[in-house]
């Protein structure tokens, strides 16, 4: 997309954070906002802010909640027009159970995958038929992760999941948007200061207080967080940049280089476990190629 001025965005936890940054780098350009939250508080800010500048709408949205994404949808479209750009941005940490394994639990597997990936997957399901139906110009953002392209260390083990996955489904369905006019980005941040840590204690299932963690990971995540204040970018910068990369129709968005040495280590690892090149390898290659064209 060219611009996205005149157009409708819907975005996920777009009250705060990147998706707040992305809200007002669209605002700025002239689009209209639906802005999705479980945070009220933040959402009434959002929208008096970003309300001087263009029409804003707002819900109190679990994004788990498949019939109230549907119900979001058709009263976005009703009030500010058809959806061009859906970003599924909202997310959260692993938490205590990602943080080692004598905590994890399949409350903490449904609770981050549910939000992280069942998000994603909740509003491509909702709104990319629609988009489809009405043909392009049209785009997707979904938010990955720097942890959906490599792992550092492990600890955060049901996040990298997530995100992970979140990344393959991206790579593997935009080349099926673009025949229909419909751009898709990957955002793939590393430090960006977003409160995930703050949200994520939040919604933990079983955490209801700091102070009731073991007093080893409690200092692990003053430090975590102490480094996102201290290192983490400004979220309207990436905003910024998620804008550009849809007026590029770019694949990826990597707002930092954070995961350089960690994504060529992997990539490295991978190729070094392949086995000498064989005659059937060649063949398959060349079928993979012809069946692309």
């Amino acid at each position: 997309m060219q611009t996205v001025s005149d157009s409708t965005a819907f975005i996920t936890g777009g009250a705060s954070g990147i998706g707040l940054g992305m809200a007002r780098a669209f605002a700025a350009e002239g689009a209209r906002l639906a802005l999705a939250d479980l945070n009220g508080d933040d959402l009434r800010k959002a929208q008096h802010e970003l309300g001087a500048t263009t029409d804003v709408i707002t819900f109190t949205l679990d994004v788990r909640d498949r019939d109230a994404m549907a119900a979001a949808a058709d009263r976005t479209e009703q009030e500010l027009g058809p959806v061009r750009v859906l970003c599924n941005n909202a997310g959260v940490g692993s938490g205590m159970g990602g943080m080692n394994l004598q905590a994890m639990s399949y409350q903490h597997w449904d609770h981050t995958l549910g939000i992280n990936l069942g998000g994603v997957v909740n509003g491509m399901q909702t709104f990319v038929p629609r988009m489809i139906e009405r043909g392009g110009p049209g785009h997707v953002v979904n938010t990955s992760s720097g942890s959906g392209l490599a792992v550092i260390g492990g600890a955060q083990f049901m996040y990298c999941a997530s995100k992970f996955a979140v990344t393959g489904l991206s790579e593997a369905i935009a080349n099926l948007l673009k025949p229909h006019g419909i751009g898709l980005t990957l955002v793939s941040p590393g430090f960006v200061n977003t409160r995930i840590a703050e949200t994520t204690r939040g919604l933990d299932p079983s955490e209801s207080a700091t102070e009731s963690m073991d007093p080893e990971y409690r200092e692990k995540l003053e430090r975590f967080e102490a480094l996102f204040e201290q290192l983490g970018q400004d979220p309207d910068v990436v905003g910024a940049m998620v804008l550009d990369a849809i007026h590029h129709d770019q694949l990826y968005c990597q707002p930092d280089r954070l995961m350089a040495d960690p994504i060529h280590a992997r990539c490295n690892a991978l190729l070094e476990a392949m086995p000498a090149e064989t005659e059937r390898d060649r063949k398959m290659t060349e079928m993979i190629q012809n069946a692309r064209q």
